[in-house]
Protein backbone atom coordinates (compact mmCIF):
# COMPACT_ATOMS: atom_id res chain seq x y z
CA UNK A 1 0.00 0.00 0.00
CA UNK A 2 1.25 3.44 -0.91
CA UNK A 3 0.67 6.87 0.62
CA UNK A 4 1.46 8.40 -2.80
CA UNK A 5 -1.40 6.41 -4.36
CA UNK A 6 -3.68 7.28 -1.43
CA UNK A 7 -2.98 11.02 -1.72
CA UNK A 8 -3.53 11.07 -5.48
CA UNK A 9 -6.69 8.99 -5.17
CA UNK A 10 -8.08 11.32 -2.52
CA UNK A 11 -7.23 14.35 -4.68
CA UNK A 12 -8.89 12.99 -7.84
CA UNK A 13 -11.92 11.72 -5.87
CA UNK A 14 -12.49 15.11 -4.23
CA UNK A 15 -12.10 16.91 -7.56
CA UNK A 16 -14.55 14.58 -9.36
CA UNK A 17 -17.03 14.67 -6.47
CA UNK A 18 -16.92 18.49 -6.43
CA UNK A 19 -18.05 18.47 -10.08
CA UNK A 20 -20.62 15.71 -9.48
CA UNK A 21 -18.79 13.48 -11.96
CA UNK A 22 -19.47 9.78 -11.63
CA UNK A 23 -16.42 7.58 -11.94
CA UNK A 24 -15.35 3.98 -11.48
CA UNK A 25 -11.94 2.70 -10.38
CA UNK A 26 -10.66 -0.17 -12.54
CA UNK A 27 -7.35 -1.90 -13.32
CA UNK A 28 -4.66 -2.77 -10.83
CA UNK A 29 -5.98 -0.44 -8.14
CA UNK A 30 -9.38 -2.16 -8.33
CA UNK A 31 -7.61 -5.52 -8.08
CA UNK A 32 -5.80 -4.30 -4.95
CA UNK A 33 -9.06 -2.98 -3.47
CA UNK A 34 -10.64 -6.40 -4.08
CA UNK A 35 -7.77 -8.22 -2.34
CA UNK A 36 -4.88 -8.40 -4.80
CA UNK A 37 -1.34 -7.76 -3.64
CA UNK A 38 0.48 -6.29 -6.64
CA UNK A 39 2.00 -2.85 -6.19
CA UNK A 40 -0.25 -0.18 -7.75
CA UNK A 41 1.53 1.43 -10.70
CA UNK A 42 -1.18 3.89 -11.69
CA UNK A 43 -4.72 4.87 -10.84
CA UNK A 44 -7.06 3.84 -13.65
CA UNK A 45 -10.61 5.08 -13.72
CA UNK A 46 -13.45 5.79 -16.11
CA UNK A 47 -15.82 8.72 -16.33
CA UNK A 48 -18.55 9.49 -18.78
CA UNK A 49 -17.37 11.04 -22.03
CA UNK A 50 -19.88 13.85 -21.50
CA UNK A 51 -18.10 14.89 -18.27
CA UNK A 52 -14.64 15.45 -19.78
CA UNK A 53 -15.30 19.18 -20.21
CA UNK A 54 -16.03 19.50 -16.48
CA UNK A 55 -12.74 17.85 -15.55
CA UNK A 56 -10.15 19.11 -18.03
CA UNK A 57 -10.06 22.78 -16.89
CA UNK A 58 -9.45 21.66 -13.30
CA UNK A 59 -6.55 19.33 -14.12
CA UNK A 60 -4.82 21.24 -16.90
CA UNK A 61 -1.67 21.80 -14.81
CA UNK A 62 -1.38 18.05 -14.13
CA UNK A 63 -1.86 16.69 -17.66
CA UNK A 64 1.05 14.50 -18.73
CA UNK A 65 -0.71 12.96 -21.74
CA UNK A 66 -3.44 14.97 -23.49
CA UNK A 67 -6.97 13.78 -24.12
CA UNK A 68 -6.87 11.83 -27.36
CA UNK A 69 -7.80 8.52 -28.94
CA UNK A 70 -5.08 5.96 -28.23
CA UNK A 71 -4.60 2.40 -29.45
CA UNK A 72 -1.87 0.80 -27.33
CA UNK A 73 -1.16 -2.33 -25.34
CA UNK A 74 -4.43 -4.11 -26.06
CA UNK A 75 -6.51 -0.98 -25.47
CA UNK A 76 -8.45 1.23 -27.90
CA UNK A 77 -9.88 4.20 -26.03
CA UNK A 78 -10.04 7.92 -25.42
CA UNK A 79 -8.23 8.96 -22.26
CA UNK A 80 -5.92 11.46 -20.68
CA UNK A 81 -3.17 11.01 -18.14
CA UNK A 82 -2.36 13.12 -15.11
CA UNK A 83 0.64 13.25 -12.85
CA UNK A 84 -0.19 14.32 -9.31
CA UNK A 85 2.76 14.48 -6.90
CA UNK A 86 4.53 11.87 -9.01
CA UNK A 87 1.55 9.49 -9.18
CA UNK A 88 0.17 8.59 -12.60
CA UNK A 89 -3.62 8.79 -13.00
CA UNK A 90 -5.30 7.65 -16.22
CA UNK A 91 -8.87 8.76 -16.87
CA UNK A 92 -10.65 6.88 -19.63
CA UNK A 93 -13.86 8.05 -21.22
CA UNK A 94 -16.88 5.80 -21.52
CA UNK A 95 -18.48 4.60 -23.69
CA UNK A 96 -16.21 3.61 -26.54
CA UNK A 97 -13.41 1.58 -24.95
CA UNK A 98 -12.36 -1.65 -26.64
CA UNK A 99 -9.93 -4.29 -25.44
CA UNK A 100 -8.05 -6.85 -27.52
CA UNK A 101 -8.66 -10.49 -26.65
CA UNK A 102 -5.35 -12.22 -25.98
CA UNK A 103 -6.44 -15.49 -27.58
CA UNK A 104 -8.19 -14.34 -30.75
CA UNK A 105 -6.91 -10.81 -31.29
CA UNK A 106 -10.53 -9.64 -31.64
CA UNK A 107 -11.54 -6.25 -30.28
CA UNK A 108 -14.28 -6.40 -27.66
CA UNK A 109 -16.22 -3.41 -26.34
CA UNK A 110 -15.65 -2.79 -22.64
CA UNK A 111 -18.81 -1.37 -21.12
CA UNK A 112 -18.61 0.62 -17.91
CA UNK A 113 -21.80 0.39 -15.86
CA UNK A 114 -21.46 3.13 -13.28
CA UNK A 115 -24.70 2.04 -11.59
CA UNK A 116 -23.09 -1.31 -10.71
CA UNK A 117 -20.07 0.19 -8.94
CA UNK A 118 -19.29 -1.15 -5.49
CA UNK A 119 -17.78 0.88 -2.68
CA UNK A 120 -14.13 -0.02 -2.36
CA UNK A 121 -11.54 1.33 0.05
CA UNK A 122 -7.84 2.00 -0.42
CA UNK A 123 -6.11 3.06 2.82
CA UNK A 124 -9.41 4.51 4.02
CA UNK A 125 -10.29 6.36 0.80
CA UNK A 126 -13.68 5.05 -0.33
CA UNK A 127 -14.24 5.05 -4.09
CA UNK A 128 -16.72 3.56 -6.57
CA UNK A 129 -15.03 0.44 -7.91
CA UNK A 130 -15.71 -2.02 -10.70
CA UNK A 131 -17.34 -5.18 -9.30
CA UNK A 132 -14.82 -8.00 -8.91
CA UNK A 133 -16.71 -10.24 -11.37
CA UNK A 134 -16.49 -7.58 -14.10
CA UNK A 135 -12.83 -6.88 -13.30
CA UNK A 136 -11.96 -10.57 -13.63
CA UNK A 137 -13.99 -10.82 -16.84
CA UNK A 138 -12.07 -8.08 -18.65
CA UNK A 139 -8.72 -9.18 -17.24
CA UNK A 140 -9.38 -12.68 -18.64
CA UNK A 141 -10.00 -11.16 -22.07
CA UNK A 142 -6.78 -9.11 -21.96
CA UNK A 143 -4.77 -12.03 -20.60
CA UNK A 144 -1.56 -10.08 -19.94
CA UNK A 145 0.84 -11.36 -17.29
CA UNK A 146 -0.32 -8.74 -14.75
CA UNK A 147 -3.95 -9.68 -15.46
CA UNK A 148 -3.25 -13.37 -14.84
CA UNK A 149 -1.56 -12.51 -11.54
CA UNK A 150 -4.60 -10.46 -10.48
CA UNK A 151 -7.05 -13.14 -11.60
CA UNK A 152 -5.12 -15.82 -9.74
CA UNK A 153 -5.18 -13.80 -6.52
CA UNK A 154 -8.83 -12.76 -6.86
CA UNK A 155 -10.13 -16.23 -7.70
CA UNK A 156 -7.95 -18.29 -5.40
CA UNK A 157 -6.02 -19.85 -8.26
CA UNK A 158 -8.59 -20.32 -11.02
CA UNK A 159 -6.93 -18.08 -13.64
CA UNK A 160 -8.35 -19.55 -16.84
CA UNK A 161 -7.88 -17.26 -19.84
CA UNK A 162 -11.19 -18.26 -21.45
CA UNK A 163 -13.85 -15.59 -21.82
Amino acid sequence: MSEKVKNALLWVKEMLDSQQVQFQVVGGLAATIHGGSREVADIDLYTRRADADKILPLVRAYISKPLAHYVEGGWDLQYFQLSYQGQKIEIGLSPGTKIKAAGSGNWIELKTDFSQSVVGSYLGVEVPTIPVVELIRYKRVLGREVDLIDINELTGGFASTST
